[in-house]
């Protein structure tokens, strides 16, 4: 803390004498914010810089006095803005700047943001996804912005009809996922088959696929933040689609001070199902919807409210026979308030009160036996972050936050409680960072993050770093720190609505990881990108479900009903080579990964892969723009996932029944055989065009063009081993709409 100090006393007379120049940067077409925007001001010396964070505020400290600067600010697909300022000693100017959208003739498909944007300059690992550009690929159904992160290096999906991210090596527990800073447990529909992102509602998102800033915490090896959009604060728009098996439609527009934005979207397949069902056909009664909302209100130049929220569910239900039922309902609700506060040109701060509550509950019944599966978690967050842009060099970051989970797991057999777990721990984190450019080719982030449980009164701290160097046209990056998790999804990799989450309890250590990436970037022109990442994580304290146990166990804490202590790695190289612009743009793809897991417990204590282990993984995605027309491909070639093979069949025979024998299969070691390997070739068909003064979109997609229908797993019976397929050729039509 001294030396903190001590870099305080030194930065804070820079500004004494010197100017300051901030302000808010925004969209001239709609008035939404523009973070990570470039500000440069350019004089005789070195270039003044700086870039505006997440609500697109920026601020430069230290400008010499009576010099003349040009100020350049820049976006990418928008206009640059230029002007040329002088200041008086001491003095503080705001400029807010609006800039005005740049149509290009033939978009571009960009996966990451500009090179000057602050997390990618310093963050490897980073990716920066805009909706508009994931709308030009091939989808399933419809556009879905996390489906589309499965075609990137380093991303895994555990099958066709799953969303879920298993990002370098870890599953979908270890992905932090964030919407307007309000976490979604399980964000998926349709057991997994689509996302809860409505891809109309989001303005932005951004993902940390490791070693992540000390911002964020909670999870051990990724973040997805989303950002939906704030609405259009110049006038009313909506939008909208419809598709085969759902229709959407988002709705934004201005206050007196501020805006607004309301989505909404719905399946319609349960009548389709409905005309299906008849006396002799079982259809199953299934539907989803989901709903954003959003206003903001400008209370002065320094002063912004916002409320915003999400809800959403899912509901299926299938009458198998006169006494058999089964049900199944889930769904996310999340609600948010934040206040955003300029205290000094150079101290921005943002305050937020949060909500989250994720349900699911499964019932059963087989010959008037009831069974029940309940799950529930539920979040209180208060937290704060404060930007200090100190000096010319330095911009600190710090903040905290305080959660307050209430988690109840209920498990119910013909009425009797099996299992009956209710928590309500708190976690408190602090954090603070700075963003040192010693040099302007060279960025250092040094961070740390503290971190308090209060089951089991765990206590952990977290260094975090990141730098970079650039000379010419190539960049290098790395990063490291330590991560810890506090909670545990139980799932099943079939459908997510049966998923669980519970917390770590004081019978076990939360889960643990050190990460270190590091890679090389060179981007010899606009058009041309090429990087290459290496990543390790170590991870500690792991734990699985235990399904050896009874059913009737009297559990009353996690190590009664999870193997624990276990341990693993996951490293790998991801090599991504993007073309940007011109008519054809795209990327490709190839992850080399290794997984591993060690759990005294398993596998008679040695060494095993998990099943999303791949060794291989490529991907190639293009998009061709002929006038009106567009053309996209998708292909995807991968190892086959591990499974645990038999190594012997073998018969048991009641001496009380002679004549009866039961066959039984002797397992080889965990996840010792490979599946065939997984390959799915996508095509999508899409024409732009004007009706009634609104702008239209019509296109056809076709998922698995071969109908190649890739394994997913094996199941073990007294025949011959059943291999379960994934899906075939499926076909899309839909119309997209603007006005």
């Amino acid at each position: 803390m001294k030396s903190l100090g001590v870099l305080l006393l030194m930065l804070l007379p820079v500004s004494v004498r010197a100017a300051t120049l901030s302000g808010f940067i925004s969209d001239q077409s709609n008035g939404e914010s523009l973070p990570y925007a470039n500000v440069v001001l350019k004089g005789p010396d070195r270039p003044i810089g700086a870039l505006s964070n997440v609500d697109g505020y920026y601020a430069i400290q230290g400008v010499p006095e009576d010099i003349p600067y040009v100020l350049t600010i820049s976006y990418i697909g928008y206009i640059s803005f230029q002007d040329t300022l002088s200041f008086r000693a001491g003095e503080t100017r705001r400029l807010d700047v609006q800039l005005k959208p740049e149509p290009i003739a033939v978009q571009e498909i960009v996966v990451e943001g500009k090179r000057e944007e602050e997390e990618q300059r310093i963050q490897p690992g980073f990716v920066e996804v805009e909706t508009s550009k994931i709308r030009e690929m091939p989808a399933i159904g419809e556009t879905d912005i996390l489906r589309a992160l499965h075609l990137l290096p380093g991303i895994q999906a555990a099958s066709d009809i799953s969303s879920g991210l298993y990002i370098r090596g870890g599953g979908p527990d270890q992905t932090l996922i964030l919407l307007d800073q309000m976490p979604l447990y399980n964000p998926s529909h349709a057991f997994g088959f689509f996302s809860t992102f409505n891809p109309d509602a989001i303005r932005d998102m951004s993902l940390h696929k490791g070693a992540y800033p000390a911002k964020y915490g909670g999870r051990l090896g990724s973040v997805l933040d989303v950002h939906n959009k704030d609405g259009n604060r110049k006038g009313f728009d909506a939008s909208g689609g419809v598709s085969l098996i759902s229709a959407r439609l988002t709705l934004e527009g201005p206050t007196s001070k501020g805006s607004w934005m309301v989505s909404g979207r719905r399946t319609y397949i349960d009548p389709i199902l409905s005309l299906i069902r008849n006396e002799d056909t079982d259809v199953p009664t299934y539907y989803f919807y989901d709903l954003n909302a959003k206003i903001n209100q400008d209370f002065s130049d320094n002063d912004k409210v916002q409320i915003s929220g999400y809800f959403g569910r899912d509901d299926l239900s299938f009458d198998i026979g006169e006494d058999a039922f089964f049900g199944i309902r889930w769904g996310n609700t999340a609600f948010l308030g934040k206040w955003t506060h300029v205290f000094s040109p150079a101290l921005f701060g943002n305050f937020v009160v949060a909500s989250s509550h994720y349900a699911s509950k499964t019932e059963l019944n087989f010959l008037d036996t009831p069974i029940v599966f309940a799950n529930s978690i539920r979040d209180f967050t208060v937290k704060g972050d404060l930007d200090w842009f100190a000096a010319r060099d330095h911009a600190l970051s710090g903040g905290f936050l305080a959660t307050h989970y209430n988690f109840e797991f209920i498990q119910e057999f013909n009425q009797d409680d099996q299992f009956d777990l209710r928590e309500k721990p708190n976690l408190l984190s602090l954090y603070v960072q700075d963003h040192w450019q010693p040099g302007k080719s060279t960025d250092v982030r040094l961070g740390m993050r503290g971190n308090y449980f209060s089951e089991g009164n765990r206590v952990q701290i977290e260094p975090r770093l990141s730098m970079s160097y650039r000379t010419g046209n190539v960049r290098y990056k790395a990063a490291g720190g330590a991560f810890h998790q506090y909670l545990q999804l139980v799932t099943t990799e079939l459908f997510s609505g049966g998923d669980y989450w519970v917390p770590l309890d004081e019978s076990v250590k939360p889960g643990r990881s050190w990460q270190s990436v590091a890679g090389v970037e060179w981007e010899p022109s606009e058009r041309y990108q090429a990087t290459v990442e290496a990543y390790y994580t170590d991870m500690a304290h792991l734990i699985v479900l235990d399904n050896r146990i009874a059913a009737d166990i009297d559990a009353k804490t996690v190590e009664d009903t999870f193997v624990t202590g276990g341990t693993g790695y996951a490293t790998g190289i991801e090599v991504f080579l993007q073309r940007r612009t011109g008519r054809l743009t795209g990327w490709i793809g190839y992850t080399l990964g290794w997984t591993r897991r060690t759990f005294a417990e398993f596998n008679q204590g040695k060494t095993f892969p998990p099943k999303y282990d791949r060794r291989h993984d490529v991907s190639f995605v293009s998009n061709y723009r002929l006038g009106r027309w567009s053309f996209g491909a998708n292909y995807v070639y991968g190892t086959g996932q591990a499974f645990t093979p038999a190594s012997a069949r073998y018969s048991l025979r009641s001496p009380a029944e002679p004549w009866e024998t039961e066959s039984l299969v002797l397992p080889a070691d965990r996840n010792s055989g490979r599946l065939l390997p997984y390959q799915r070739l996508d095509l999508s068909v899409k024409r732009r065009f004007g009706v009634f003064g609104a702008n239209a979109e019509i296109y056809i997609q076709v998922f698995n063009v071969f109908s190649r229908r890739n394994e997913w797993f094996v199941i073990f019976d007294e025949s011959d081993p059943d291999v379960v397929k994934m899906l075939p050729i499926v076909p899309t039509l839909g119309i997209n709409f603007n006005f």
